[in-house]
């Protein structure tokens, strides 16, 4: 019992249809896969895109694919030479003969092969069990890869959230730097925007952080931006994190911060002191009991 896609961001739609394999495996009494592919084919197929929007990276989509209780995922290194396997090939070489495929279940907007020959009809042709799954809507949009990213580039990440089911999240090692804000008295973990991953809006956001080596969540508040006030010559995005009610040091450690609410957007100040007055104005949406004195 088998899917195939990119599955990037792992939304809504996507785990629809995971549902509807795992179901179809418990009904046929066969093992459920997905198979998917790394890295992205769009490297390669619209080479001019940019390349940092992935929603999730592949550590990710196989934690979230394990958390599904998914049994098998196969992961298909796409390069040039991949890019040109026909449709044709792809099924009867790839689904058929190496991986067995009794049943196949696809979105309806599935292509494959080069050129994008394939899609479901054109599987009629070989000997599967075939599930074609219906878009799933989001207030009358359609639920996808790219509706996230439109949201995220936008700062709408409520909206984002509910396309795909879960929080936002970003992972990364804390980063140890001139330790500015701890100087304003805002202590931050800092995580460097990864090369491939999408970002979002600059501004400043309501998040909750997970810190893996402690099994805690913490309330927080995170800026991604280049810190315009402190005008520094290094104008990288990053992504700068203020845990509430906590002082334990994690430079070297993980953390996982997950994005709940956009509160404004990144700006320049007139002043440190005006900078320190804005930030306690945005830790006073957290929880009271978060608030520092």
């Amino acid at each position: 019992m088998l899917t195939i896609g990119n599955f990037d961001g792992v939304h809504l739609g996507h785990s629809q249809i995971i549902s509807q394999v795992k179901k179809i495996a418990k009904e046929k009494n066969l093992a459920s896969a997905i198979l998917t592919f790394e890295p992205h084919p769009i490297y390669f197929l619209r080479p001019e895109k940019p390349r940092d929007f992935r929603i999730t990276s592949l550590a990710q989509k196989l934690e979230i694919f394990r958390q599904q209780e998914i049994d098998y995922v196969i992961i298909l290194p796409f390069n040039q030479n991949f890019s040109e396997i026909s449709a044709h090939d792809f099924a009867q070489k790839i689904l058929s003969e190496t991986l067995n495929a009794k049943h196949l279940v696809i979105g309806y907007d599935f292509t494959f092969g080069k050129n994008r020959q394939g899609n479901f009809r054109f599987l009629e042709n070989f000997n599967f069990g075939l599930s074609e799954i219906s878009p799933l809507k989001n207030s009358e949009q359609t639920c996808s890869s790219s509706l996230v990213r439109k949201f995220l580039c936008e700062g709408k990440i409520a909206e984002a959230n509910q396309v795909l089911g879960r929080n936002f999240t970003i992972h990364g090692v804390v980063n140890e730097g001139r330790k500015l804000a701890s100087q304003l008295g805002f202590p931050t973990a800092n995580l460097i925007a990864k090369p491939h991953v999408i970002k979002p809006k600059f501004g400043v956001y309501k998040t909750q952080t997970f810190i893996p080596h402690l099994k805690k969540k913490f309330s927080s508040i995170t800026n991604f931006g280049i810190k315009p006030t402190l005008q520094q010559s290094q104008n990288e995005p990053l992504f700068e994190t203020h845990i509430a009610d906590f002082s334990e040091e994690i430079y070297g450690k993980k953390i996982h911060v997950e994005f709940l609410s956009f509160i404004r957007e990144e700006k320049k100040f007139s002043s440190l002191e005006e900078l320190k007055i804005q930030i306690r104005r945005d830790l006073a949406q957290l929880d009271s009991n978060f608030f520092p004195q």
